[in-house]
């Protein structure tokens, strides 16, 4: 079967980034078809308007309106996002609870293309563009950081509230997630990952295979466990009790 032609606009408001990043696309990324280059919002949203894309590599930080400016400018986004921006490690971890693409500058080749293979992946599949959704509706609120978390797996994604997730589990190169509703869920991320984007919420690691969120901490016991929220549990690991009692006030 013949792969989908791409129709991109890419968005920057410094030309250099601009004209590198188009030439890469060009040069790299078979099957994607620059339709327009425009250097701020208020032109891209008359090229995307134009030109209706599938995909629009887009700079977070521009003169006259930002990057999320425009995206606001539209009621449905209706097509595929990669930020492309020097934001800082904080900003990004927003852009990775909502599984939104984005790219490091100076834009990296292997990066990019893994990138638009994603996307690519994404129109095979036929998902839908409420990745996108989630991170521009986290992103009206006052916290930068939303309190959604896009769950990836063989089969696509779940979209899940943070308040909802009990424990995230270790197994293997993959992780559980015990939601409320005795609800569970497996990701192939592995736990490490989550750990970092759950950083900046009431996630604390317990034991080299547990996760727990501490607002469904319910007891803990002098062998050793850990209750949770819906009758779960886990160890406590020797390497992290002194820090799990001293939240609690308990480390003596």
């Amino acid at each position: 079967m013949q792969e989908q032609l791409l129709k991109a606009i890419v968005v920057d408001d410094e030309m250099p980034s601009r004209e590198a990043l188009s030439t890469y696309i060009r040069d790299f990324c078979p099957g994607v078809r620059i339709v327009s280059e425009c250097n701020d919002s208020q032109s891209a949203y008359q090229s995307i308007l134009e030109h209706r894309p599938n995909l629009v590599f887009l700079d977070i930080e521009m003169p006259n309106g930002s990057g999320f400016d425009l995206l606001r400018m539209f009621k449905t986004i209706s097509f595929k996002v990669i930020f492309v921006t020097a934001f800082s490690e904080y900003a990004l971890r927003a852009f990775r609870f909502s599984a939104t693409d984005y790219l490091l500058k100076p834009v990296k080749v292997d990066e990019l293309v893994e990138a638009v293979d994603k996307v690519k992946q994404e129109f095979t599949l036929k998902h839908s563009n409420l990745n996108l959704q989630t991170l521009m509706n986290g992103l009206s609120q006052k916290e930068t950081i939303s309190y959604t978390l896009v769950i990836p797996s063989t089969k696509g994604f779940t979209v899940i509230k943070i308040s909802d997730l009990i424990m995230c589990e270790a197994d293997g190169y993959c992780t559980n997630f015990y939601l409320t509703g005795k609800e569970k869920i497996t990701s192939s991320k592995n736990l490490k990952h989550y750990e970092e984007l759950l950083a900046s919420h009431p996630f604390v690691r317990v034991h080299h295979s547990n996760l727990i969120n501490l607002n469904h901490v319910k007891g803990y016991g002098h062998l050793g466990e850990i209750s949770l929220s819906e009758g779960l549990g886990c160890p406590l690991g020797n390497n992290y009790k002194s820090h799990f009692l001293e939240i609690f006030g308990k480390n003596k």
